[in-house]
């Protein structure tokens, strides 16, 4: 009997899973993906998207076509809401999706639920969204902007915004600046950290720590304190939280999230695999970035169909740390592992070649 495996969200997860399936054909399986587009951001370009450098077309994976080498069905449709108890997943579209089993890779939500749906507040992730909004709103930047949230993901967005303007005839005069509400590059090593603060001076960005936003109206961001700051655009990448349906879901869940065993199955309800961002890995502090999500999914593939077929599950192994190429917005970056910064020439090519293969695989 044919198993029915649904894949809800084109994360990177699912992305690496179906490429895993293409190379281990199997015919006792019937796999869907289920997600609202044809393609899928990489998130490691982003911020090459945002400088300029590489057009929208660059940093999308053709899903449809991954689908059809992979010998999987993709249908364009948002998950709305889970029902693990009856096994189905209902589609904006109306429509409902059993499975025997499923897998989420949703990604997360980089902003609080108090930011409205304004044009003038934008949110990094989910990125496809984003990636469309940029194209847009990228055009008149001369107002001011402002990114909340400064980890390694707001730095470098940070750079590429400056980029952008320079590029655009845009002065220095025209602020970007980064907010955060304890201090930027925390969870980053004392070296990146430095190197970063001083490119980002040297950049003219400015740093707003241990504050948060109070507000925005008429091209200013209140701060607490009493403190306020031209932009006319904020990006959000800070306040990331599990999106609304998987929150209610009724999965065993910590702040949202739900919880997964080392095999990224849930540990309330073993038919449900959760990958990537989406996730809370249970006995392991694994950080939400998407080198982890790209590892896993061989891993969820190869253990989606050993549950089908009753077989033993593998776990999946993080890795303590991850060589980081950290884009500075012009072609540059720096790169950063075990506490040891490095600035080569060479290093963006090396970043381009990495997401290029990712992409275009």
């Amino acid at each position: 009997m044919t198993a029915n495996l649904l894949l809800i969200g084109g994360g990177h997860a699912h992305v690496t899973a179906l490429r895993w399936l293409q190379k281990h054909p199997c015919p006792d399986v019937s796999i869907t993906l289920i997600n609202p587009r044809t393609y899928a951001v990489y998130s490691g370009m982003v911020p090459g998207f945002v400088a300029g450098h590489f057009s929208r077309s660059e940093v999308e994976s053709d899903l449809g076509r991954l689908c059809t080498e992979s010998g999987a069905d993709i249908i364009h449709d948002s998950i709305i809401a889970l029902d693990p108890i009856r096994k189905r997943a209902m589609g904006q579209s109306g429509k409902s999706y059993p499975y025997d089993l499923a897998s989420i890779d949703i990604g997360i939500v980089s902003a609080p639920p108090s930011v409205s749906g304004s044009k003038m507040h934008l949110t990094v992730k989910p990125m496809s969204p984003f990636v469309e909004a940029w194209a847009q709103v990228s055009e008149n930047l001369s107002g001011g902007v402002a990114i909340v949230g400064g980890g390694l993901g707001g730095v470098e967005l940070a750079f590429a915004v400056r980029h952008k303007m320079r590029s655009c005839g845009l002065p220095d005069t025209v602020p970007v600046s980064l907010v955060d509400q304890s201090k930027i590059l925390s969870a980053s090593s004392p070296s990146l950290r430095r190197a970063l603060r001083k490119r980002l001076i040297s950049a003219c960005v400015g740093i707003l720590e241990d504050t948060e936003v109070r507000g925005h109206h008429a091209g200013r961001l209140e701060l607490a304190a009493g403190q306020s700051l031209t932009a006319q655009l904020v990006v959000w990448t800070a306040g990331g939280r599990a999106h609304d349906w998987l929150a209610q879901s009724g999965l065993k869940a910590r702040n949202g999230f739900p919880v997964v065993a080392a095999s990224l199955q849930s540990i309330s309800h073993p038919d449900i695999f959760i990958t990537g961002d989406a996730a809370f890995l249970q006995e392991k502090c694994v950080p939400k970035a998407g080198v982890y999500a790209v590892r896993q999914g061989p891993v969820l593939m190869q253990n989606m169909i050993a549950k089908s077929r009753g077989a033993p599950l593998q776990d999946f192994a993080p890795q303590k740390d991850y060589l980081k190429l950290v884009s500075l917005g012009k072609r540059a970056a720096i790169a950063e592992k075990w506490g040891l910064t490095v600035q080569l020439p060479g290093l963006w090519d090396l970043k381009t070649w990495i997401d290029r293969s990712f992409v275009q695989d």
